[in-house]
């Protein structure tokens, strides 16, 4: 065997994955003509893998006449196939249905029984399940017969110290034909035997249905193609296969840190063939893509959970009829004609790719990379099936699509899809079941630096690396997968690399680096103000927030190193104009720098941080102005500027420290008033001389009241000049200053 361009290699290994029963497909002829002593096969021609774990089988063979085609699964291989099986007569036959052989879950099964047991019994259910049957019991010194009364777990409680949680023990009560109720404990020594012949019947039925529940894992599955002469058939399907894997080697051919080194990048991939039958010249591909698959029990018949509604005993009801809500429906039902629609196919999503789970091949662009690729919209060329072109002798004019329309008495077209990309393999390959290959897909020329990887946190830095910065130039995507660096025939490392789209950069490590040591310094932090602004009452500060760090990289190798550092990337900063990354990814900075033989070189990272802060004079007091200047760091211009307004602020606070006293006065005069009217009302049966004296200091209180009150309204008079005056200088306040 050959694969171009690789030389002949293919390494077949035996695999420990779990065999599955292998879908066998064999063509039966109908009962009309002599049936052959072995029935023709429909063997496996192209098989393509997935990434998700499925894997697309096509079958091909030849039919004659009305034929049906067998087709053997496991039950879980079968969900799979029912909803992914597609078979196509190239030449005019129908495939008119399918058929298979199902059974009822054992479930199901078990609830026939009379005995309410489950598929997963324990001894106890068993008795419980049978209590009130006839038994012999045969215990140590003593045998009794009759029926079942219980069965019940006692458990001994544990000696005094010890601190297990006793022994427990099984008994079962029996009440013999005489009336005498007996206890016996369930030995290893102990035997019950069935004495009704119908209830040992059951249980032997109950065991023969869990046996033949384990005999039951094979699923035959038949198509009937209908037709005349000789036809071409294709059964295709999908299956659970284990994953394929990626694994790469990057060969390099001289020790030298040029510049745009070109590398040698070989790619293998890891198949294995776990369905269960040979895989005999096969067209395989590799898909890398993960389509949307998942698994419905479609085999097994689907009971639905049906409400138990009790009888209605309070009335008897006498059925009624409902009257439709359009009265004009039923005219128009018995009115109404079929109407068929045949609709035509889909438009394709893209130009030249194939229709359904396909990837064109040949002349035609598919999934992955084709050239000389159809570019009429919606136009395929046959081949879009996934593994390789299909053969058209019998309608030469006919694409997949049309073929498979053409097969099934209803079918439906769907458009194709994208974002997966393939490795077909250029040759026919064989896998023996329960065997592993190792399948070269890739060989290609790439560029690729070695240098050194410094990670960092912004503060400290982690264990340099080596590592390869290379750049995709195959021109294919490049699968998820482990990779191994030979340089000048020597192993360098092992690594993991992500999905590489074409002409993408990516770096890849793959060992320690101990010859470059980096360390950092100057980590500091600064910030200062770039303007200070006002407009109707608002301050804003403008500051710049700067960050700053150093590393110090010292080669001490012999050699010549490029050193890749790589500095997070930290959320509203950004770099000073004269540092310039590499490259620059969602998370970090990449810088490249260069060191030669014992040097120490520097590189220094300046980060800027532009913010602003704004302040509502009108809701400030005389602290947080007081704030602002100690953040501006006392401009003089802005100190000048607030001046006027500390000076507003300050009359505002006298004139409100009058108007609280005067009305602290106030109430002082007035609880006064209250007292001294209260000393009147109880002197009234006093002399003349005492009252009039309380009258008399009750008279110059409402007087001192008075005044107060007279003073009260020039002062508050005076407070709201005040806060007309503040208004005025906050809304007079102005500065534009650069410090």
């Amino acid at each position: 065997m050959r694969f171009v361009p690789f030389a002949a290699l293919l390494f077949v290994v035996p695999t420990l994955a779990a065999q599955k029963t292998p879908p066998v497909i064999v063509s039966k002829l109908a009962a009309a003509r002599p049936a052959p002593d072995k029935p023709a096969s429909l063997p496996v021609t192209r098989v393509s893998l997935y990434k998700n774990g499925v894997g697309y089988f096509e079958h091909t063979g030849h039919v004659s006449g009305d034929a049906d085609v067998s087709i053997d699964f496991t039950t879980s291989q079968l969900n799979d196939v029912l909803q992914s099986l597609t078979a196509i007569d190239l030449n005019g036959g129908r495939i008119s249905g399918a058929g298979y052989n199902s059974t009822t879950p054992l479930e199901q099964q078990l609830k026939a029984l009379p005995l309410a047991l489950g598929q997963d019994t324990t001894a106890a259910d068993f008795y419980a399940a049978i209590r009130g049957a006839r038994v012999e019991v045969h215990a140590a010194g003593a045998d009794i017969t009759g029926r079942l009364l219980s069965v019940e777990d006692r458990t001994t409680p544990a000696k005094d110290g010890d601190d297990s949680k006793g022994i427990e023990r099984h008994f079962i009560t029996v009440v013999s034909d005489s009336g005498e109720v007996r206890t016996l404990e369930l030995t290893q020594s102990t035997s019950v035997r069935l004495l009704d012949t119908d209830l040992h019947q059951d249980v032997t039925r109950y065991l023969q249905l869990l046996a033949g529940n384990r005999s039951q894992g094979l699923r035959h599955l038949t198509l009937t193609d209908r037709g005349t002469g000789s036809r071409e058939l294709h059964v295709s399907y999908i299956s659970e296969v284990p994953i394929w894997k990626s694994t790469y080697r990057i060969l390099f051919t001289d020790s030298t840190n040029a510049v745009n080194h070109q590398a040698t990048l070989q790619g293998w991939a890891v198949v294995d063939n776990t369905v269960g039958e040979d895989w005999t010249n096969v067209q395989l591909s590799l898909i890398a893509g993960a389509p949307q698959s998942f698994i419905q029990p479609l085999s097994d018949p689907i009971y639905s959970r049906r409400p138990e509604i009790p009888i209605a005993q309070e009335a008897q009801l006498t059925p009624q009829t409902f009257d439709s809500s359009n009265e004009n429906l039923a005219m128009a039902d018995a009115n109404s004609e079929s109407v068929v629609v045949n609709a035509a196919p889909a438009k394709m999503a893209r130009s030249g790719i194939s229709v359904g789970m396909g990837s064109a091949h040949g002349s035609g662009s598919g999934i992955g990379s084709g050239s000389g690729g159809n570019t009429g919209g919606g136009v395929m060329h046959i081949g879009g099936a996934i593994g390789g072109p299909l053969s058209m002798n019998a309608a030469p004019a006919m694409n997949y699509q049309m073929a498979a329309a053409a097969s099934l008495e209803v079918s439906t077209n769907t458009a194709a899809f994208d974002d997966f990309f393939e490795y077909k393999i250029s040759q026919p390959i064989t896998i023996r079941k329960n065997e592993s290959a190792l399948v070269p897909i890739l060989q290609a020329k790439i560029e690729a630096d070695r240098v050194t990887l410094v990670s960092s946190n912004g503060y400290s830095t982690t264990q340099p690396l080596r590592a390869l910065w290379i750049k995709n130039t195959s021109g294919l995507t490049l699968d998820r997968g482990s990779f191994a660096l030979i340089e000048n025939g020597n192993f360098g490392g092992e690594g993991l690399m992500d999905p590489i789209h074409a002409d993408e950069r990516r770096l890849l490590s793959y060992a320690a680096d101990q010859a470059v040591h980096v360390t950092t310094e100057g980590n500091k932090s600064s910030s200062h103000i770039t303007l200070i602004s006002a407009t109707k009452g608002v301050l804003s500060i403008h500051s710049a927030e700067v960050r700053e760090l150093t590393y110090v990289i010292h080669n001490s190798a012999a050699d010549r190193r490029i050193i890749v550092i790589e500095h997070p990337v930290q959320q509203g900063f950004r770099l000073d104009a004269d540092t310039k990354p590499e490259e620059t990814t969602p998370t970090v900075y990449r810088f490249r720098v260069e060191a030669a033989p014992s040097e120490t070189v520097r590189l220094h990272i300046g980060l800027k941080h532009n913010g602003i802060n704004n302040y509502q004079l009108t809701h400030s007091d005389d602290n947080q102005l007081t704030f602002i200047l100690n953040n501006s760091d006392h401009n003089p211009a802005l100190e000048a500027a607030l001046q006027p307004i500390f000076d507003a602020r300050r009359k505002v606070a006298e004139a409100q420290t009058a108007v609280d006293q005067t009305n602290a006065k106030l109430k002082t005069l007035r609880e006064e008033e209250e007292r001294q009217r209260a000393n009147i009302t109880a002197l009234n049966a006093a002399d003349k001389g005492s009252r009039d004296r309380f009258v008399h200091d009750l008279n110059a209180t409402e007087d001192e009241i008075k005044a107060a009150q007279t003073e009260l309204t020039t002062r508050t008079t005076a407070l709201e000049a005040a806060k007309a005056s503040l208004a005025t200088a906050i809304d007079n306040f102005s500065i534009n200053e650069k410090p």
